[in-house]
């Protein structure tokens, strides 16, 4: 009653709120003339205001493409199929948003291409990747959406676009800036998930990279891998790679190595990829593209300097044992389909699970990205791709976890659409944490964005939502993990609420109440919509 008094009493009327789709994490940059993106079906009528392209790779232009595929999906790889070519700009400068409007039609399918160049027609397309590859949540005008992997095999900047497309699944989306207001009669009810929540520690750490601006090997001879019984901490290698036969003098190139293959070697129970990884066990998956959706469900531990490689065209694949340790060599291995040749080299010590991964030669290996790092057997959550050389450098070490320990999380329940009757807008509470006792609902009318740590709280934690009403507490001792509560009773619909906002949080106590167990969530931001 509080909230709908407030929403009374301030009588704010509606707006048409732009909103920007939102994209997986930036993991690296796909060079080639080839475009990608992503492609979704249009959930409600609506207008894209602007496009923009991620410039990581630092180039002068960018070009853009929306495609109208109507009601029919575009075709899966390797079938390919045009649509109508609903905007292309190719002239724009890098780094810079253009100006659209692009109507969608509401159950049409889209695709949206990408990629920054480094002159005007330039086919070289620098696509900005995310990660994990895959399908990923996004949602349109806060409307959950899906997006998937969109490609052409052509660098649309030299040809004007409109080429034969098709979607991919599993492979890494295009990044692409979309921004969208809703159109016709009406405002869009919107629901925004605002900064993360704490604590949050993952059990794996790792790098995704371009294999083009690979550089740790031109900074560190390599990454030891120090098992503390709760976890690695990760260090720069004090020592270098190893000569072949300096364990084991009689050690010889495994024989018959395929391509993508997986191999069991020695007496200690390992198996290692063609591709470059070592596991201690069996039964982890050899795909010739590196995933962060891959490597973090494994069934095994994993050290990983994985790429693209071919070691049946070139090079060869050494492994050595003695007592309780092994080293494995990939020495001048070729990466598949190029000249490129890679040298590198694990040993693991199997009584303390310490391993080292020592770089030899890494040679640029044109469109073949490069996973680096560990991550226990799976599944495990995903902690993002870092730079080790960066993080390693400022900080000394990376420590990952025993295990995961997800940040407090918290999901609205559909959007706060007002209706013919009065609903309620909920959200669900997961992540909560088996020592929890209480839970409450923060819910306020802006975001202070303030650290918790000035009231006890740990280093991390922020305040997303003024602390207007609290909903609770709730007792959550012993429960399932979750907990599912009303944000707000929404009135029966009223224009005059109409894009009135409201923000959302929750926390979890203990007896002390605030404590450095304490946590809180992520925040919601819902926008008041009758559509």
């Amino acid at each position: 009653m509080r909230i709908a008094f407030t929403l009374a009493v301030l009588g704010l009327t509606g707006a048409s709120i732009a909103q920007q789709m939102p994209l997986p994490a930036f993991g690296s940059t796909f060079t080639a003339a080839l475009t990608r993106g992503f492609w979704f079906q249009a959930p409600a009528n609506a207008t894209i205001t602007s496009l923009a392209v991620p410039n990581e790779a630092l180039q002068s232009f960018q070009v853009v493409e929306v495609i109208d595929f109507g009601t029919t999906a575009p075709t899966a790889w390797p079938t390919l199929t045009a649509g109508t070519q609903l905007f292309y700009d190719n002239a724009s400068a890098a780094g810079s948003t253009i100006s659209t409007a692009i109507p969608l039609v509401s159950g049409n399918f889209y695709g949206i291409l990408g990629a920054c160049t480094s002159a005007v027609g330039d086919p070289t397309s620098y696509n900005s990747y995310g990660t994990p590859a895959g399908v990923f949540m996004s949602d349109f005008l806060g409307i959950p959406t899906q997006i998937e992997r969109f490609l052409t095999q052509s660098g649309i900047a030299a040809n004007g676009g409109n080429q034969p497309c098709a979607t991919e699944t599993g492979g890494q989306i295009g990044r692409v800036e979309v921004t969208l207001i809703p159109s016709g009669g009406g405002t869009a009810a919107i629901s925004q998930t605002i900064g993360s929540g704490c604590i949050n520690s993952y059990a794996s750490a790792y790098e995704l990279t371009d294999s083009n601006t690979f550089g740790l090997n031109n900074t560190m001879v390599g990454i030891d891998f120090i098992n503390t019984g709760a976890g690695y901490v990760m260090t720069p290698s004090a020592a270098a790679i190893n000569p072949i036969g300096g364990l084991d003098p009689a050690a010889v190139a495994i024989p018959g190595v395929g391509d993508d293959a997986v191999i069991p070697v020695g007496t200690l129970g390992l198996e290692i990829g063609s591709n470059g990884w070592l596991a201690t066990g069996a039964g982890n998956s050899n795909l010739w593209t590196p995933t962060a959706a891959v490597a973090l469900n494994q069934a095994a531990a994993q050290f990983s300097c994985w790429s693209d490689l071919e070691p049946n065209a070139g090079g060869q694949i050494v492994y050595e044992e003695l007592g309780t340790v092994a080293r494995v060599t990939y020495d001048a291995v070729l990466s598949w389909g190029t000249t490129d040749t890679q040298t590198f080299q694990f040993e693991i010590d199997t009584a303390t699970g310490n391993c080292s991964l020592y770089f030899g030669s890494i040679t640029s290996a044109t469109l073949h990205p490069m996973f680096i790092g560990y991550s226990p057997a799976g599944p495990n959550a995903d902690p993002g791709s870092i730079s080790i050389e960066t993080e390693l450098a400022t900080n000394g070490a990376i420590v990952t976890a025993g295990a995961d320990v997800a940040p407090l999380a918290l999901a609205s329940i559909g959007r706060p659409v007002q209706g013919p009757a009065a609903v309620n807008w909920e959200a669900t509470t997961t992540n909560i944490e088996p020592t929890a006792l209480f839970h409450i609902g923060i819910v306020g009318l802006n975001n202070p964005a303030l650290p918790l740590s000035i009231i006890g709280f740990p280093a991390g934690c922020t305040l997303y939502a003024a602390a207007d009403v609290l909903v609770g507490p709730a007792v959550v001792a012993g429960g399932s993990g979750s907990e599912t509560w009303t944000i707000i009773g929404l009135p029966v619909a009223n224009p005059i609420f109409n894009g009135f906002e409201l923000y959302a949080q929750a926390a979890t106590l203990d007896l002390s109440l605030v404590s450095p167990s304490a946590r809180a969530s992520n925040g919601v931001k819902g926008t008041i919509g009758d559509l």
